[in-house]
């Protein structure tokens, strides 16, 4: 009976105790929402405005030096704004572009920026994302004399 007694005292302490560390889990914590939304009410936009936006990006970026003379590159790069308009992520939307050089620095000169307002979803701010294209363009250089002797050219044909 003694025996009896003390194997349902244990079971029944064991038990307490997997139900208090059972609660004290669920305690504390609240359920965070990581979901990225990509349909929102209000999209997540750049304090200083869209012409701000992409002057910051063409003042910072540095032009790749495997970028060929004459070519243009048009960047797309997917930024994660979290609901505190924090850029948490930036990636090369879609594919690549021809010049890997260009996507990196594209997405070099993205995670640099700070200042958004999030997005809104049922008047609550959300994580989303925001696409912004980072322009490269390398005009060709044309040498003065090279142009003076096509004038020439054209003038003795």
């Amino acid at each position: 009976m003694k025996t009896t007694f003390k194997i349902i005292t244990v079971f029944f302490l064991m038990s307490l105790s997997v139900a208090a560390q059972k609660d004290k889990k669920g305690k504390g914590k609240e359920k965070v929402d990581e979901t990225i939304y990509t349909t929102v009410d209000q999209k997540a936009v750049f304090n200083e405005g869209d012409n701000a936006l992409q002057n910051l990006l063409k003042k910072n970026a540095v032009m790749p030096a495997s970028l060929k003379e004459g070519t243009a590159i048009k960047c797309p790069v997917k930024l994660t704004i979290d609901e505190n308009g924090k850029l948490t992520d930036a990636v090369i939307d879609g594919s690549a572009s021809a010049c890997g050089d260009c996507d990196k620095e594209a997405v070099r000169v993205s995670k640099a920026l700070n200042g958004f307002t999030p997005a809104k979803l049922k008047g609550k701010n959300v994580k989303s994302y925001l696409v912004v294209n980072v322009d490269f363009f390398k005009e060709v250089k044309e040498d003065p004399d090279a142009s003076t002797s096509r004038k020439k050219k054209m003038v003795w044909d």
